[in-house]
């Protein structure tokens, strides 16, 4: 059965994370999941999207759209761009992922987390929440391991 995954991810990758959740359509390639991340930015009330960082007051309908994904997402997959680790919502998705299911899992809990650089990022800084005291890994491009990753219960 397919893992559940909330992709975390920088916007300025979203032709590469396009591609990469496509290759779960590829019926040459391994790599199955069932993607729980946004499909569409939320919007306000006049329609716009709401483009503001977590700690801001007005992005409380995004932070709570993206936690219901959570409820449903057993794992968090982060891609890791040239300037993901810069993302303040990155870092936001992941703590809170983690203070989430640290509930369930206890200090297991990064077991359920991991980051995975994008082709031609493999030197990329790593965002800092990926540390914060926990031995989450990640890996360089390579969505077979990845597959190998999200068949383990964790």
């Amino acid at each position: 059965m397919a893992a559940n995954v909330f992709i975390s991810f920088d916007h300025s990758d979203h032709q590469q994370i396009a591609g990469f959740k496509l290759l779960r359509h590829n019926p040459h390639h391994p790599l199955d999941f069932q993607d729980h991340s946004l499909k569409e930015a939320v919007r306000d009330r006049s329609g716009m999207p709401i483009i503001c960082s977590p700690t801001d007051p007005r992005s409380k309908p995004v932070r709570d759209e993206i936690i219901r994904k959570f409820d449903r997402a057993s794992r968090l997959v982060v891609l890791i761009g040239d300037n993901t680790h810069g993302s303040d919502w990155v870092n936001w998705e992941i703590n809170t992922f983690y203070n989430m299911k640290e509930k369930v899992s206890g200090p297991l809990t990064w077991k359920r987390i991991r980051g995975m650089t994008l082709k031609s990022s493999e030197q990329a800084n790593i965002p800092s929440a990926l540390y914060n005291g926990r031995s989450t890994q990640w890996l360089a491009w390579d969505p077979e391991a990845l597959d190998k990753w999200l068949d383990v219960d964790p």
